[in-house]
């Protein structure tokens, strides 16, 4: 494929409309130094510098896709607390289309709160991680809202991604009108699920890492994922017409509905600085591609072109139409 090919599908990214739903998280950085350990315990005393907010789950998804230059529509709940409305502000921040995104009396926005610690003027590293999970448990209105906004969204979008961190938006029911909607209308669905990779009957493509594809697909061993009949087999007892797996530093593994696998190699170099959020990259691109009519071994590699950029920047990054461009450039002819 030529380097023409994935530049004209990025300059389509533009006007593409992606509808991401599911879990809305705030991904939260501690910055400070440390130069002391603790007389109490044998840890080192971190002096606090600042707090930083990035958006996290499918909150990254959808930044990843307004930074592409496509247009992202979120769906999802929210905490009525602080850090909801600091998740809400950082994601109209990144022209993300937030009014889907419902604000409820019974949740607390899920935190995921990484402490980075280090000499004054050297690079700093996590020490610690402290996570806040809140599963969404709706009353009947505000059920009512969100479906109302995940049929709005589906209606009018160009490729709709299932963001599932397991807790509570993406129910069994939710995901099931959300894919029918989409099928109805031939919109290709990306499911990014971590527990869940293969239970979304009717989803277009899931694109689990090596370890969730693994156990959703009752491999023991990781040449299984090269083996065609096998990764058919499974597509069609759950019904989801392909899969992505990423794998790191070993790139990915394309398999469709026939059987027929693709390995693909990574972009860039293989000595990651931060892998945070990489997966929300692959599944925002992998959406926006086949929106903009790329095969599933084109979206991949795409992905590829994206993620390679997204793991070389510290925390949780975006990739830039330039910087892919470069990337791409870059790649083999």
């Amino acid at each position: 494929m030529t380097h023409q090919r994935y530049t004209s599908l990025l300059d389509a990214f533009a006007t593409r409309r992606i509808a991401v739903v599911g879990d809305f998280l705030l991904d939260q950085y501690m910055l400070g130094t440390t130069s002391r350990v603790s007389r109490e315990a044998p840890i080192v005393v971190v002096d606090y510098m600042e707090t930083v907010n990035h958006p996290g789950g499918a909150a990254n998804a959808a930044q990843n896709v307004t930074a592409l230059g496509g247009r992202a529509l979120a769906v999802g709940v929210v905490g009525g607390d602080r850090e909801g409305d600091a998740l809400a502000t950082l994601l109209e921040e990144r022209g993300v289309d937030a009014e889907g995104l419902l604000a409820s009396r019974n949740a607390a926005t899920s935190l995921k709160l990484r402490i980075m610690a280090g000499e004054m003027n050297a690079q700093k590293q996590q020490v610690a991680r402290v996570d806040r999970s809140h599963r969404v448990v709706l009353d009947g209105a505000e059920r009512t809202r969100l479906l109302a906004s995940l049929e709005a969204a589906a209606s009018s979008c160009d490729a709709l991604l299932l963001a599932d961190y397991g807790l509570g938006v993406v129910v069994d029911d939710v995901a099931a009108r959300a894919i029918e909607t989409c099928r109805e209308r031939r919109v290709p669905v990306v499911v990014d699920s971590r527990y869940r990779a293969l239970s979304f009957r009717g989803a277009t493509v899931a694109t689990p890492n090596e370890v969730e594809a693994m156990t959703a697909l009752g491999l023991e061993h990781e040449a299984d994922l090269l083996d065609g009949a096998r990764m058919r087999e499974a597509l069609s007892n759950a019904g989801v017409e392909s899969i992505v797996v990423t794998r790191g530093s070993k790139g990915m593994i394309v398999c469709d509905q026939r059987g027929h696998v693709d390995a693909i190699g990574i972009a860039g170099s293989n000595q990651a600085t931060d892998v945070t959020g990489a997966g929300d990259t692959v599944s925002a691109v992998v959406a926006l591609s086949l929106s903009a009519g790329a095969t599933l071994s084109e979206a991949a590699r795409m992905a590829t072109f994206a993620a390679s950029v997204v793991v070389m920047k510290r925390g949780t990054a975006t990739a830039t139409p330039a910087e892919v461009r470069a990337a791409i450039e870059a790649g083999p002819r």
